[in-house]
């Protein structure tokens, strides 16, 4: 994330790696399910439907699961066209752990707001930590994929754009309101 290359050379980037790049979604649960209960405890300001605790969490696991993989597999169909097929695999495995590293770098934050309750700082602080990540990740995939911020913007814009996709197709689905 501090934009230098030399820190591919620790990834995996064989078949093996990108596989095994996946391994970052169950190292970030536990961060990932503090912010569903400070979510649920905190920010959630209509009451969810009448539904059991596991319903309301798994539902968040889901969406969270879903926003995590639906924007990588859209990124993999479209590598080929936009010509970045050979940047695919380090753009993935750098994605996964980085977003593992971003979701650890948060629960502190989930922490603090469990603990202070709900406020404007929170809600400032909350987007400052969200543009930051942002930045961070962009970063993180123009060093990955050697392409300029321009594009890596672009890359990060669409992988937000499907994870909000994916978090509003789930409420849909589920009838639990998430976002």
């Amino acid at each position: 994330m501090a934009g230098k290359r030399d820190g591919l050379k620790r990834f995996d980037l064989t078949a093996d790696g990108f596989w095994n790049s996946f391994g970052a979604i169950p190292v970030a649960l536990p961060p990932m399910a503090l912010a569903w209960i400070e979510y649920e405890q905190v920010e959630r300001t209509v009451p969810a439907a009448d539904v059991g605790t596991v319903a309301l969490y798994g539902a968040h696991a889901f969406a969270d699961l879903t926003a995590w993989l639906f924007p990588l597999l859209v990124l993999a169909l479209a590598a080929h066209p936009l010509g970045f097929s050979r940047r695919i695999v380090p753009l993935i495995v750098t994605l996964n752990w980085g977003s593992a590293l971003i979701a650890w770098c948060l629960a502190p934050v989930w922490i603090l707001l469990l603990i202070a309750g709900r406020g404007e700082g929170g809600s400032v602080l909350g987007l400052v930590l969200m543009l930051g990540s942002v930045v961070l990740t962009v970063r993180l995939v123009a060093a990955a994929t050697d392409l300029d911020h321009t594009v890596s913007t672009g890359i990060v814009a669409l992988t937000v754009f499907c994870s909000f996709l994916a978090y509003v197709a789930v409420a849909d689905l589920t009838g639990i309101p998430l976002v």
